[in-house]
């Protein structure tokens, strides 16, 4: 491959990419396990109830090839006067989203959303959500919970059942996991829950937890591990392959990679705001708080909405020192080694950038960011006033902050540009090139610039004998 073509590739995907894309699920599913009577009969009389007439259905990667089965048994279902059925693929950003702009380009006034779901509050049209039904051998889950149940006594279990096992959900199940671990107390709840407020195992208690996940090592579960309430310890109970493990996610090796990440957004000179949501509740007002505290800092910042992100998309942005990805709850943990700067999440966008959280340690991480705006549980008023004067980076060591007078003296033009950066009196473009300074900026249409092009007579006839030949 020339040097030429391997800089191409670069800045490109290939015409295989979407097909070579690796999906989002953990297990291969079955037609039969994401559409059956249940998910049948559970559509119908939801769409005749609300007597919805263009109906979308939405499908992550891999539920693909299932796709015009569920939508021909359903269009059996119903008369074609009744309803019109859409399938939607490919989405923006990521399938656990629903894609309410897609749906729009239909004139859609319902969405179907099957899989893998957030559940982020949909703004703009009513959703159903369809899970899968796998198998689960609750005979042999019992048989291998038997060896926590030392560890279980005079403790609080909570135990999660992922989406694929949330149809086995009742009492019963929770009568025989309790007599399997003799806990204090245990809880049963569905991740991600029925609904979007909070759930009892986020209510604090004065016991110890333990934490059971029955599903797989999935983002979920590292979505759940990092926002419940702190545990003893988690377990994950894969009922594919029948194993149980455990795993604690906040290890220090994981605590301290997100705390560089939040010294480096501190020290940004440019923030990069990548919108990867627009139908999830309150993204606008999420933008702008975080505009709002940026400039009380003395940084830029620069919104961006480019899809699904990759590498090759945000090295076009040299200008900028550190993104904020805003995004749903299973979305927004990017692990950014492969990229040329930094991503971080609202919330350690909200922990760099607020002076109210300078030495607060939060119980566990916030990945949901309306709980971060005014009405939220882990909103912290910002206020300018608050932030450190004389600020010293934990990465280069160089102060940051107000104005220093003692380096106003010196004449130092670094120093300076660093210790004036809050008031915006000046800004250094040593950590990038500004648009101005850019070798090539686009097409340049130069008008007025150039002479008009003499007419001249083109050629006429077909291409197999042209008039002039």
């Amino acid at each position: 491959m020339s040097s030429s073509e391997t800089s191409a590739s670069a800045f490109s995907s290939s015409d295989t990419a979407a097909l070579e894309r690796q999906t989002e699920t953990e297990h291969p599913v079955t037609f039969e396990q994401i559409w059956n009577e249940n998910h049948s009969k559970k559509s119908v009389d939801w769409i005749r109830e609300n007597s919805y007439k263009r109906v979308c259905l939405q499908f992550p990667d891999d539920y693909l090839p299932h796709s015009n089965a569920i939508s021909v048994a359903l269009k059996q279902l119903l008369s074609p006067e009744e309803v019109k059925v859409f399938i939607l693929a490919d989405t923006t950003y990521g399938s656990c989203c629903v894609d309410e702009i897609a749906a729009a380009h239909v004139d859609a006034d319902s969405v179907i959303h099957f899989g893998n779901a957030c559940r982020s509050r949909a703004s703009r049209l009513p959703v159903l959500y369809l899970y899968p039904e796998l198998p689960l051998d609750v005979g042999l889950l019992l048989e291998k919970l038997q060896s926590l149940r030392e560890e279980s006594k005079e403790r609080q279990v909570c135990v999660y059942l992922d989406i694929g096992y949330q149809h086995i959900y009742d009492e019963q199940l929770k009568k025989q996991l309790t007599e399997a671990l003799e806990p204090k107390n245990l809880l049963l709840e569905l991740f991600p829950p029925i609904e979007a407020d909070s759930t009892a195992s986020k209510e604090p208690s004065d016991l110890e937890r333990i934490c059971i996940f029955i599903g797989a090592d999935n983002q979920r579960f590292a979505n759940l591990s990092l926002t419940a309430l702190a545990a003893v310890q988690w377990h994950i109970y894969d009922g594919a392959s029948g194993s149980l493990s455990s795993k604690n996610p906040l290890t220090a090796q994981f605590i301290r990679r997100r705390y560089f990440h939040i010294e480096k957004c501190k020290d940004a000179q440019t923030l990069g705001l990548i919108v990867a949501t627009l139908s999830a509740e309150g993204y606008l007002d999420v933008v702008a708080r975080l505009q709002s505290m940026a400039k009380g800092r003395g940084i830029k910042t620069q919104l961006i909405s480019v899809g699904r992100i990759n590498p090759a998309k945000l090295a076009n942005f040299l200008e900028i020192d550190c993104f904020v990805l805003i995004g749903c709850p299973f979305n927004n943990m990017y692990d950014s080694k492969e990229y040329y700067k930094p991503i971080v999440s609202v919330f350690e966008a909200e922990m760099a950038l607020n002076p109210a959280w300078h030495m607060r340690y939060p119980e566990a991480y916030v990945t949901d960011f309306k709980q971060l705006l005014p009405e939220g549980r882990s909103f912290l008023p910002f206020n300018a006033a608050d932030i450190p004067e004389n600020d010293v980076s934990l990465v280069s060591g160089r102060l940051r902050g107000a104005v220093n007078d003692s380096l106003e003296t010196a004449g130092d033009p670094a120093s300076l540009a660093l210790a004036t950066q809050a008031k915006m009196a000046l800004m250094t473009t040593d950590t990038g090139l500004s648009f101005e300074d850019r070798t090539w900026q686009g097409l340049d249409p130069a008008l007025g610039q150039t002479e008009p092009a003499q007419l001249q007579q083109g050629l006429s006839g077909i291409p197999i004998n042209y008039t002039h030949q």
